[in-house]
């Protein structure tokens, strides 16, 4: 499997980014590649974790990619955790979490791990090399989300 995992520390507090993240019905207003993103059979747990499906159509034009994938997904507001499973469409096996954390000193720390492998090794090869740029792609459309919803930070 491949892993890529990235780190951004952000002037916007855990429950604006965790807002972000766990709407994953909202994701292709923001989210590069992601063009529909579907949510069914929500089930909100006794414990406050939302459990549903996401089926989500993504395309890289440039690589003539197109395709969709549906995930498992679990929001836990107590952990501030947004999980994503699937072994469905071009995947093997995919894992995919945002963990928002408090920093001490204000804002948050957004992190974001994707440990996948595709069906197609051909695929696997021409994303690995391209998938941390994607990555940072990821982390920074959400930043520029939090800017949109909420404005611009405000300096200490």
């Amino acid at each position: 499997m491949a892993k890529f995992s990235a780190m951004r520390s952000v002037p916007y507090s855990v429950e604006q980014i965790f807002g972000i993240a766990g709407n994953v019905a909202d994701y292709p207003a923001f989210l590069p590649l992601v063009k529909r993103s579907v949510v069914t059979d929500m089930v909100i747990g006794l414990d406050g974790k939302k459990h549903f499906i996401a089926d989500l159509q993504f395309a890289y034009p440039k690589l003539g990619i197109s395709d969709s994938l549906r995930s498992r997904v679990v929001v836990d507001p107590a952990a501030c955790t947004v999980t994503a499973t699937s072994n469905e469409g071009p995947v093997k096996s995919l894992i995919s979490e945002w963990k928002i954390l408090a920093r001490a000193t204000g804002g948050s720390d957004i992190h974001f791990t994707v440990d996948y492998t595709l069906k197609s090794r051909s695929l696997q090869f021409l994303l690995s090399g391209m998938f941390d740029l994607i990555v940072r792609r990821i982390m920074t459309a959400f930043e520029e989300r939090a800017r949109a919803l909420y404005g611009a930070p405000v300096a200490a």
